[in-house]
């Protein structure tokens, strides 16, 4: 990137966006290792009827939405609490300790890297007037 012209806004916009992009790549490669580290007990106890009806079931077991399964056991892991509309409120207890805790540092990493990388976008396209052209 050539910043010998930007203003001072303008590169510190550029250098959140790369970083929080980047981030956000290195969050997909880290749901993927989690993905195949979730604990089977979970999945065969809490990923079947009545907790999940059977389209979600045929949905969330492959690719893509596989891994959105993890992202959502994950925060039911982590906040047993966001899982009681499903009915997996108790499913922290089927899980191993150390999974829990990653995934509770995953989240309080992921949303606020989530929020940054949607802000830098919005003040670009405000600041750059992008929808004109």
């Amino acid at each position: 990137m050539d910043f010998s012209d930007a203003t001072l806004f303008e590169m510190i916009l550029d250098i959140t966006f790369v970083t929080t992009l980047f981030s956000g790549m290195l969050s997909l490669v880290f749901i993927l290792i989690m993905h195949f580290l979730m604990p089977k007990k979970v999945l065969e106890t809490y990923f079947k009827e009545p907790h999940f009806n059977a389209g979600e079931i045929t949905m969330f077991t492959g690719f893509p939405f596989g891994y959105m399964r993890t992202g959502m056991f994950m925060t039911a892991l982590a906040f047993p609490s966001r899982g009681k509309k499903r009915g997996v409120e108790k499913a922290y207890q089927l899980a191993p300790v150390w999974y829990c805790k990653v995934s509770k540092y995953f989240i309080y990493f992921f949303v606020p890297n989530l929020a940054l990388l949607v802000i830098s976008v919005l003040i670009g396209f405000i600041y750059f007037e992008a929808w004109k052209q």
